[in-house]
């Protein structure tokens, strides 16, 4: 089955777990992340999904063609890269280190002006950056 972000992320998903897993996992493997399986643990907005990646954990969160984010046991720059090509060139708007001690990325596609302000000064987001620039309102 070929797949892309195309049928999870750009449009909505039948909300039924194991097509979830399916599409998301192949396109994983496509994109040459292997040893990892993603199990869906909520189909309804917004979708989560968890799984290892060689050992390491891993999580997904995202709501149809607004945002997504992973989470990680640490910072891995080839993870982050494969991700920003699986969403066809979005870029990362943000990273930090959660309650959990998880390396966390996430991708808006309205460059997440709103989730910055939320999150900013709050001390359950530790080391938080911007990874691309504020939109100008």
């Amino acid at each position: 089955m070929a797949t892309n972000s195309r049928t999870w992320f750009y449009s909505r998903p039948e909300p039924r777990p194991y097509y979830i897993e399916e599409r998301v996992n192949h396109t994983l493997w496509n994109n040459r992340i292997q040893g990892v399986f993603m199990s869906c643990t909520q189909a309804a907005n917004p979708i989560k999904m968890e799984g290892t990646l060689n050992g390491m954990p891993m999580f997904f969160e995202w709501e149809p063609g607004l945002y997504f984010i992973l989470r990680m046991g640490e910072e891995r720059k080839d993870i982050i890269g494969t991700i920003r090509q699986i969403l066809f060139g979005l870029k990362p708007s943000f990273a930090y280190q959660d309650v959990d001690s998880m390396y966390v990325i996430e991708w808006h596609t309205d460059s997440g002006e709103a989730r910055w302000r939320d999150i900013q000064g709050n001390p359950q987001y530790q080391g938080l950056r911007r990874l691309t620039a504020p939109t100008a309102t």
